[in-house]
């Protein structure tokens, strides 16, 4: 069973262990040297979509021509349900969607979207999880590509040690909180993040989109299984975003 310590928040965490430095050799760039680009591009495991049968990444460009033909836009002001509607369509009669966002509230929509098609799919035997790629070659904006996956059976973890339970702030950092992240699945752990709010999520989001990419060097990828959960805070019952992250041998 997990002590105490685990389910502390990113922020304790960061300052008490260190996790906020630099990654290991490659930072911003990617295991061959090259520097990272928009959607994948070489070196970015962390950017394009998921690779399947040694398929080729995404365009490099940030013309939506070149995003897969099956991709939904998302706007901030959407209604979550009617693009988790488009997204159950989509698994039942093919491949999921890819989710194209631009900015916080953008984000959030997608996340909220997701998870609520991944509890009407899972009554029908559908796994959902997704994978963010970054759309610019700054790694802190809040534009982000969300690569779904559907499978019948769960994903098997590549860590096996205590679950670990992190909160993500809306003040959080970033890079601090990637490398928060990254350290932990290093260290054999399974991770959770929980967030409130439209920047926290956002923040959660980008932050497991950097962990990707200082992740590729030791040969992990992440992908992430949203859902929401209810939580005490201030004496208060609220709806918060559960991202179970599932670390993967690549």
């Amino acid at each position: 069973m997990a002590d105490g310590r685990l389910n502390a928040s990113l922020d304790e965490l960061i300052e008490a262990q260190g996790y906020g430095k630099a990654p290991r050799a490659g930072g911003s760039l990617g295991t061959s040297g090259h520097r990272l680009q928009p959607y994948g591009g070489r070196g970015g495991a962390g950017r394009g979509p998921p690779r399947q049968n040694g398929a080729s990444r995404i365009s490099e460009t940030l013309d939506d021509t070149a995003t897969p033909q099956n991709a939904i836009k998302v706007g901030g002001t959407q209604d979550a349900k009617d693009i988790a509607q488009r997204i159950c369509d989509s698994c039942r009669i093919g491949e999921p969607p890819a989710l194209l966002t631009i900015g916080g509230q953008s984000i959030n929509q997608a996340v909220k979207a997701i998870a609520i098609a991944r509890a009407d799919l899972s009554k029908e035997g559908l796994q959902l999880s997704f994978q963010p790629a970054f759309r610019h070659t700054d790694r802190t904006k809040p534009l982000i590509a969300f690569y779904v996956a559907k499978e019948r059976t769960p994903r098997q973890q590549a860590t096996h040690g205590d679950d670990v339970t992190l909160t993500v702030a809306s003040g959080s950092k970033i890079v601090p909180v990637a490398g928060a992240i990254a350290g932990k699945i290093r260290e054999n752990l399974k991770i959770s993040l929980q967030a409130i709010g439209v920047d926290a999520v956002t923040n959660a989001v980008l932050a497991v989109g950097n962990a990707r990419l200082f992740l590729e060097q030791d040969n992990f990828d992440i992908r992430v299984e949203p859902e929401f959960e209810k939580v005490e805070k201030n004496g208060q019952l609220m709806t918060s975003m559960k991202l179970s992250l599932v670390a993967e041998a690549l």
